[in-house]
């Protein structure tokens, strides 16, 4: 075949677009680089996708209503305040498609989930980053990045890759100081572990903010990362402007049912919120005692703060047994994001991480 066809020219969006790089499985290693769930998948979730089987040769119900009505009524909310997509991801795409043209901005953290800048950037709008000192999001300086221009302003409440939360009198404060025409889109994928006595549930506020859009996924806690299953809570108007650029059938029979079946599984709930309480106290104690730094998390990572690069510190880990992620691609090249797994797991990590204090002594 032959190469580039000079005739061919893509949007001129695109020429600073790079591909994403997700968290990777080095072959004879346990992966603690994506955070997910160690104790694998709902077993309830597994259950209903094998009895969904049969169904295959249908297409699914395109507005996912059996799980969003089920959405609706857990978390207090009317049905068409509920948007279900093929993973949270497919949502921030959606609220850059509806809101975001050439002209446009978007206002994020500088260390925080790339796919706020990649959305933005592919359908031509600027993005403004605001420094994150200490891993937490500067509020006031994200503020002042706003102008007239100014659509979308992403938060991630707890923060991947750090870990850090924003308290609810301070998320409320921030909230009535942004102008009617910017939709903040909050990034809940790990809120089911936060146990901060003042982290706020985002869809609690929607009745106070309507353009404030509430993210969350079926990926973490409820151990489904495979099936791709995301959901949206927001005003009815902010719900209709993402589902006008939505395509239809991209959440399948099986990560329906699938997600159906987990939300009444607060057995395994309950079981991945121990596992990663008790996992999390072992790290911080290894950490504290090796004094290597490191970001109190409210989610199931721990973002690591090392002296030393980042890529050099995740073969050390590798030999180990662990795969972890450098973030480097989030502009922190001397910081590692661990997973927190399970004991024997956590065991190579700690393992791991004396072998690399070892090193830089």
């Amino acid at each position: 075949m032959s190469g580039d066809s000079p005739g061919l020219r893509p949007r001129n969006a695109l020429s600073g677009l790079g591909r994403y790089t997700p968290g990777k499985k080095v072959p004879g290693t346990v992966k603690l680089s994506s955070n997910e769930n160690p104790l694998g998948s709902s077993p309830r979730a597994l259950e209903a996708v094998q009895e969904a089987l049969v169904g295959l040769s249908r297409y699914p119900d395109g507005s996912a209503a059996a799980l969003r009505a089920a959405l609706a009524d857990r978390f207090g909310v009317a049905l068409d305040e509920v948007l279900v997509g093929n993973g949270s991801d497919e949502l921030m795409m959606l609220a850059a498609g509806a809101y975001i043209e050439p002209g446009c901005n978007a206002v994020v953290g500088a260390h925080t989930f790339s796919q706020y800048e990649f959305v933005t950037r592919v359908f031509g709008g600027e993005v403004r980053a605001a420094e994150m000192p200490d891993g937490c999001f500067n509020l006031e300086t994200m503020r002042q990045r706003i102008d007239a221009h100014t659509r979308l302003l992403f938060l991630c409440n707890p923060n991947n890759p750090t870990g850090r939360y924003i308290g609810e009198r301070d998320l409320v404060q921030f909230l009535e100081r942004i102008p009617p025409h910017v939709l903040v889109v909050l990034d809940e994928a790990y809120a089911e572990y936060a146990e901060a006595r003042d982290f706020p549930r985002g869809v609690e506020l929607l009745k106070r903010f309507p353009n404030l859009l509430v993210l969350r996924t079926y990926s973490k806690i409820y151990g489904l990362a495979g099936l791709r299953v995301g959901y949206g809570f927001g005003a009815p108007a902010v719900i209709d402007a993402l589902a006008r650029v939505k395509q239809p059938f991209t959440v399948g029979n099986l990560a329906q049912a699938g997600a159906l079946a987990a939300l009444e599984d607060d057995e395994f709930i309950q079981r991945s919120l121990e596992t990663n309480r008790t996992g999390k106290t072992e790290l911080y104690d290894a950490l504290q005692r090796l004094r290597i730094e490191f970001h109190p998390s409210e989610a199931n990572f721990v973002c690591v703060l090392l002296q030393a690069s980042a890529e050099i510190a995740a073969e050390v880990m590798q030999r180990h047994g662990i795969t972890v992620r450098t973030l480097g691609s989030f502009g922190l090249p001397h910081a590692l994001r661990i997973t927190v797994g399970t004991a024997e797991q956590n065991a190579k990590v700690i393992a791991g991480l004396e072998a690399l204090e070892r090193r830089t002594e």
